[in-house]
């Protein structure tokens, strides 16, 4: 069956976006020949997508969902599907019933491989705090925003344990990945 994988890129001060959204310089390393191999691994291990709907308009509005290497389905998480579909070949999947039932919707997409919570803090967040996330993979880039969207807020009071499964220092980003452990 498989894991789901919370994977973002943040600044260093815990931010995965600026105040209005805006990428603030975080997934230049994606783009990147440095940054290949990790997205190489990234692309074969994702069979899903699991988004919200901000990320879902974000990314449409900008194009951003014509250059995607993940030719996976995504599942968006929203309260109405838009009146239409966002450009593209992209496959997307409405989902209003809830963080759950998109989660398991996504899993039978995915099949073996890992579906990717990458698209939103709320989405991560929502994940989190339901018990949802087997492993987190944060791409821990050398900035300062100030301000912004933080990736690791409203969690609630409940301590989530993590077990540092790897670390990997490259140019302009450090890949970090946790497995979700139980707290006892």
């Amino acid at each position: 069956m498989s894991k789901v994988l919370l994977d973002m890129s943040m600044s260093l001060d815990g931010f995965v976006a600026g105040p209005n959204g805006e990428d603030g310089g975080l997934h230049d390393w994606f783009f990147s020949p440095a940054g290949a191999e990790a997205v190489d691994e990234s692309v074969r291990n994702t069979g899903a997508i699991l988004i919200g709907r901000r990320t879902y308009d974000q990314g449409d509005r900008l194009g951003g969902f014509a250059h995607s290497p993940y030719a996976v389905e995504h599942f968006v998480l929203t309260h109405g599907a838009p009146e239409r579909p966002a450009r593209g070949e992209m496959r997307f999947t409405f989902v209003t019933d809830g963080i759950e039932s998109a989660v398991e919707r996504a899993k039978v997409a995915a099949g073996e491989r890992n579906v990717a919570v990458g698209g939103g803090a709320s989405i991560a967040q929502q994940c989190l705090k339901a018990g949802l996330v087997d492993e987190i993979q944060v791409h821990l880039v050398p900035a300062l925003l100030g301000r912004g969207i933080r990736l690791f807020e409203h969690l609630g009071d409940g301590k989530i344990g993590l077990e540092t499964t790897r670390v990997v220092d490259a140019p302009g980003v450090t890949h970090l990945m946790y497995r979700v452990v139980e707290e006892g």
